[in-house]
């Protein structure tokens, strides 16, 4: 059993916590990847995993092991650096190898072993080359067999495509999931970038500033977000985060969204109990508006474009709505945290959350920008208005003062 296990994991630089109590469980043959903006401890939990950094505080696990205090050498893990980290005087076979000398293997098992691992990643044909005359994705691949001959419980790798142009990321994170999901070795995967999180992933943890925001599957973090920061940062484009009222119409729940107010379907509105004007934060997907009325209830959107942009699959208009201004500094600093830019808060620089004069996340006092993802054949221009609907169901409702979802899990639901 290749199982690794985060329990209460702790480390702190001058009393600041980088990770914050992680605890995080990695199945056996399971492929996690960790995700997050910079500074959110991500490649820090995975050095502590390595043993290149001791936690302040709690015990790393592998395979039921205690590892806290074992030296990394004998942890029996093997590591893909985004450097590739590989010999330029040596050939790829050399460097594939290398490990293993060390390690004291025979001459015959490493011949099999790097001649296995070089099918696998179709390196057999560059064996006898130096790195300098390999691409990225070749050295990449290199670097990976140098951790398959290893043949360790789990992988650990670090922002490997990092320096790979868009296209050959394409196709070398495709090559990784396969080879990973073929091998069945248990992989912790660390990366910035939620595309690959979400293409690679079984499951995926979401890390910010150090503390565990959500894990789940892909599908649970883009359609259940646990609250605002993993709605605005798993998705491309991201959400859309409006200032809302939940208020009670003819004995039913119902949301306000500037001068729209739409009464929420019985099991849209389970669990939420507004008291008058409640604030929340209301999440939209862009690939969740349509310009035509859907059958059931839908909020309607009045986004005046500034922006079109054509990109052939699709067409994202940019713009900004009337929202009305938030009134609380609490639900500003949730917005302000989910977008990780003073400029969607409205906010100058170096002005402290809270301090926005009830501004919306949007260029101009009491508005918001938004983003629609269109239909390529839609007719839309910049400088136009254009009426969009969101269906009840697929709307995101959070709190305005913790950021967290109010809208519970469908099992609670089922159990209520």
């Amino acid at each position: 059993m290749s199982t690794i296990e985060f329990c209460d994991v702790t480390l702190t630089y001058d009393v600041r916590p980088i990770l914050d109590n992680l605890s995080l469980v990695i199945g056996d043959g399971e492929f996690l990847v960790l995700v997050g903006p910079s500074g959110s401890g991500k490649t820090t939990a995975l050095r502590i995993v390595a043993g290149l950094l001791a936690p302040t505080a709690g015990q790393v696990l592998v395979g039921g092991r205690d590892v806290t205090r074992v030296a990394p050498a004998d942890r029996d893990l093997a590591m893909v650096f985004q450097s590739y980290a590989l010999y330029p005087h040596m050939t790829v076979r050399r460097n594939m190898e290398f490990g293993l000398k060390l390690a004291g293997v025979d001459r015959r098992e490493r011949d099999s072993r790097v001649a296995a691992a070089a099918e696998t990643l179709g390196l057999t044909e560059l064996l006898d080359r130096r790195p300098r005359a390999l691409s990225g994705g070749q050295r990449q691949r290199v670097a990976m067999g140098r951790a398959l001959v290893r043949q360790p419980r789990a992988f650990l790798m670090d922002e490997p495509l990092s320096n790979l142009d868009a296209k050959l990321r394409v196709r070398v994170r495709a090559e990784i999931a396969r080879i990973q999901r073929s091998l069945g070795t248990t992989t912790l995967y660390v990366t910035h970038d939620q595309t690959e999180a979400m293409t690679m992933a079984d499951r995926v943890a979401v890390l910010h500033d150090g503390r565990l925001q959500q894990v789940g599957t892909p599908d649970d973090l883009f359609n259940r977000p646990a609250n605002v920061f993993v709605a605005a940062f798993i998705g491309s484009p991201p959400a859309n985060l409006v200032p809302g009222r939940l208020v009670s119409e003819d004995h039913a729940v119902a949301l306000r969204v500037g001068d729209q107010t739409l009464v929420l379907p019985v099991d849209v509105a389970a669990g939420l109990t507004p008291s008058a004007g409640t604030e929340v934060i209301v999440g939209v997907r862009p690939h969740d508006v349509q310009i035509e009325p859907p059958p059931g209830p839908a909020l309607i959107l009045d986004v005046d474009v500034g922006l079109v942009e054509r990109l052939g699959t699709e067409t994202l208009a940019h713009g900004e709505m009337v929202t009305g201004a938030l009134t609380g500094s609490a639900a500003r600093a949730a917005i302000a945290l989910a977008a990780g830019d003073d400029e969607l808060t409205g906010r100058e620089p170096g002005q402290e959350a809270g301090d926005e004069s009830g501004r919306a996340p949007g260029g101009r006092p009491g508005t918001s920008r938004f983003t629609a993802a269109l239909s390529p054949r839609t007719d839309v221009t910049a400088a136009g208005r254009l009426r969009l609907y969101v269906a009840a169901d697929r709307l995101h409702l959070f709190d305005a003062d913790t950021g967290a979802t109010l809208r519970p899990a469908p099992a609670a639901l089922a159990a209520a």
